[in-house]
């Protein structure tokens, strides 16, 4: 009997034809039984119960934790339970220090570079610790425009800076730097964001997300966000404050629905610089507060 040779390229278009034959047949079951592999998040992305310990994960941390005795379920998986913390977009690392141990940085997403803290947990006499380190404002200058990071914080409290769930929004505005921004924008800071505040109103605020941003038109110096959770925009709105250099303290008032008070419309496109993210992709209408304190504090008069 005469045997035939495949051709090498008859050969590959079949084994082609047969992959395809299987992934038709996948998709096939897949749709009958209501699944679906062309969800994004689900192709390109850890899955929704991984996140941020994912993230983690690959960078390692969970190695060092090991090396320094540090808990990383208690102290770190935590951060796992909730999505209204910002630590997903930032930079998880680690290095060594001079003695050749473990050094875990987590730092802060670009646009707040400087302000928010960049914290970082190792071993100072055998214990682990956790520090916080800024830029500013500028504690001095270290030869002709040289700056330095300055340690703010030294804590044997290990969880991380932001995930101190306290509904105290006293505190979780001292945590943020909102106190220290304040100063710099020459606010009073508890009669702008603590004394006209009833409880209920600082409970609402206390689930804000508060950061410190530079921006080049508040003249390099510091705006301060309070941004709401966003699906409650049209009626919690996220406030700015800050100076263009020439109007010394400006606060602005945006929603996601126009009010009786709006005096303009205004959008941010996906990835414009120095600004946070939550505020993207969205049609926003705001007005100018000539009063620098919180807009809910005045909601009664405002409904």
């Amino acid at each position: 009997m005469r045997r035939y040779s495949m051709n090498p390229n008859r050969k590959s278009v079949t084994l082609l034809l047969a992959w395809h034959l299987i992934l038709a047949v996948t998709i096939s079951c897949n749709i009958q039984t209501g699944e679906t592999n062309t969800d994004p998040e689900k192709v390109f992305h850890a899955p929704t119960d991984e996140g941020i310990l994912f993230i983690l994960r690959t960078a390692g941390i969970p190695e060092a934790c090991l090396e320094m005795n540090i808990d990383f379920e208690s102290v770190f998986g935590p951060m796992a339970a909730s999505d209204d913390h910002s630590y997903k977009r930032y930079r998880w690392s680690v290095s060594r220090d001079e003695r050749g141990n473990s050094l875990i940085h987590a730092l802060p997403p670009e646009e707040e570079m400087g302000w928010t803290p960049w914290e970082r947990w190792n071993l100072k006499d055998g214990k682990p610790i956790r520090t916080s380190w800024v830029l500013y404002p500028l504690e001095k200058l270290h030869g002709k425009g040289i700056i330095k990071w300055y340690k703010i914080e030294e804590s044997d409290n290990l969880f991380p800076r932001f995930l101190d769930n306290t509904a105290d929004l006293l505190t979780l505005l001292r945590l943020a730097r909102i106190d220290v921004a304040a100063d710099c924008l020459g606010l009073d800071f508890m009669r702008t964001f603590i004394d006209p505040l009833q409880t209920e109103v600082q409970q609402i605020y206390s689930n804000y997300r508060w950061a410190v941003i530079p921006h080049i038109l508040a003249d390099d110096g510091p705006v301060i966000y309070a941004l709401p959770p966003m699906d409650s925009s049209d009626v919690w709105p996220w406030e700015s404050w800050y100076t263009d250099g020439h109007i010394p303290r400006i606060h602005h008032v945006h929603y996601t629905r126009e009010k009786e008070f709006t005096t303009g419309v205004w959008s941010e496109g996906h990835g414009a610089p120095q600004r946070p993210p939550e505020i993207f992709g969205c049609t926003w209408h705001w007005y100018d507060d000539p009063d620098m304190t919180l807009a809910l504090s005045k909601q009664k008069m405002m409904n």
